[in-house]
Formats: C-alpha cells, structure tokens, sequence
C-alpha cells in the first residue's frame, strides 16, 4: 500500500483504476479544501480531527467510514498536532465503480463502525493491497490483472452496501429514543425519565437501546453530549459553559469523560482549535496555490 499525503493526484494517477493510500504522522496543521475526480473510500483510524464534507463537520472517531463522490468537496480540521493522524482510503475511478457496482453512490455517505466492522473493511482493503503486490510483482505481464482487481473492490462495496443498508435500518424505537435524547440533551437524561417519555419499563428501555444499538444507553447519551461540547468548543466557547449547554451537571464529570473519550483536555481542544484558524487565516494566500496539491 502506497503511503504519501501531499500528492498531486488525478485520474491519470490511477491507472489501474484505483489506488490505495496509507498515512500516519503527527505535527499536522491541516488539509486544504480540495475535491476528486473520483470516489473516496475513507477509513479513519487514529487522531483528533474533524472531516468537513462541504459545509458539514463530521466528528471523527476510530473506524469513522466515509464515502465522498466525485465532485464533492471536502478538507480537514486537526485539534491536537501532536497525536498520530492515520488513516487508509480507497480512490476508485467512476467508470471501474460502474462496472462492479450497480448501486446509486452518488451522495456522500458517513458510518460510524464497530470494531468488528472496521476490522472487516480493513481485512479486505488489505486484501486488495496485497493481491495487487503480488500481481505487478510476479504477473506483471498477466492481462487479466484488472479482472482480479475488479473482484476485490467489488467485494468491497458489496461489504459497504450491506453496512449502508443496516446503518439505514434503525427501528422505530431506536430511532424515538435517540430523537428525544437529542431534544433534550441538557435535560434529566436518566433511563428513569427516557423510559417514562417513551412509556416503557426501565430495564426493557435499556436491554433494547443496547441490543440495537450496540453501545449501553449511558454511553450513548455521553457520547453524544461530548460530541455538542466538542462542536462549542470549535466556536470558542469557554469550556464551563460548553460543558453546561451540553448537559453535563459539573466541570468535574465533563473533564474526566472528555479526556477519556479524545485523550485530550477540553481546554487544550479549544485552544487547538483557535491556533489551527489563526495560522489557516494566515496563510490564506499560499492556500490557494497548494490547494490542488493535498490530499486526505
């Protein structure tokens, strides 16, 4: 697997219409907004960053799956230069996604893995990278290479259509419950309370978000308070406040679960943060002329 990170890549870049591409370092300030030719499949795996896919921001966190179509633009936002930022993508030519793929991929898709999920697609882009080694090492001659090519990203998007289609497939219930705990993120939060709104007992509220949902009822009203506080924290709200608009009842209890959750301080996200915009405002100019040249 190819490992680069600034790279000025296109379709010509791609003649066997895909490339792989590994990347982990540290010390990085950013990623210029910039768009393809061609679809990316991305696969966050480490660091404290934020993927903006035109004007949303996607929180990213291990095992984090993207897919950006041609066109669509996209850059990168670093909140801490000193963790190791690493990621694998998948760039596949439209024509050869054809050819293996009927389905419709033409809107940006975001997925949040499991383990045992992001495992799978790494097994498999592993798979693909190493089938491609072995090719152009011993059959560099053979003309069917592109066919086995074919077969392995094929394979690939079966997996991602199949995550798509399950991603889609929340229950009713699934999707009640996390709808009132987002219109009541700084509220009483309590299985107690969520169970009464819902009108169900207790422990079947809480056996029934885990089994769907596959994380407890707790850890998901945690993590998603935690994503609120991260988003003020990048408008530069102080950290109390962020932590009471997200509905953390002491300083205390929001530290501990952020350093927990992004290896990081509140305090120390927000000011990474800030330097990141002070030195992008600063060097606007010279974005311009790289901004063809990087790539996530």
């Amino acid at each position: 697997m190819r490992s680069y990170f600034t790279y000025p890549i296109g379709a010509a870049c791609l003649p066997n219409g895909f490339e792989l591409n590994s990347f982990a370092e540290n010390n990085i300030r950013r990623v210029y907004r910039h768009r393809h030719e061609f679809y990316e499949l991305y696969l966050f795996l480490s660091g404290h960053a934020e993927f903006l896919i035109e004007d949303r921001a996607v929180p990213l966190c291990r095992n984090t799956l993207l897919l950006l179509p041609p066109g669509c633009s996209h850059s990168l936002r670093f909140f801490d230069e000193q963790s190791v930022y690493q990621r694998t993508v998948l760039w596949v030519l439209p024509e050869l996604l054809a050819r293996v793929s009927g389905e419709d991929w033409g809107e940006p898709l975001e997925l949040q893995l499991s383990e045992a999920d992001g495992e799978t697609v790494g097994r498999l882009l592993s798979l693909l990278d190493a089938e491609q080694d072995r090719l152009e090492r011993d059959f560099s001659e053979f003309e069917g290479r592109d066919t086995v090519y074919a077969d392995y990203i094929r394979l690939i998007f079966v997996q991602l259509m199949r995550l798509r289609e399950r991603g889609a497939g929340a229950s009713a219930f699934l999707r009640r419950a996390q709808a009132y705990i987002a219109a009541h993120l700084t509220g009483d939060l309590r299985a107690d309370t969520i169970a009464a709104a819902l009108h169900m007992g207790r422990t079947h509220l809480m056996r029934r978000f885990h089994a769907e949902s596959g994380v407890s009822l707790h850890r998901y009203v945690v993590k998603v308070r935690l994503q609120r506080a991260r988003r003020l924290l990048a408008r530069g709200l102080g950290a109390g406040e962020c932590a009471s608009q997200a509905g953390f009842l002491d300083y205390t209890t929001f530290y501990k679960a952020f350093l927990r959750e992004y290896g990081l301080s509140p305090s120390r996200f927000g000011e990474g943060f800030r330097t990141a915009q002070t030195a992008a405002a600063a060097d606007a100019p010279a974005a311009k002329a790289d901004e063809s040249r990087l790539h996530i």
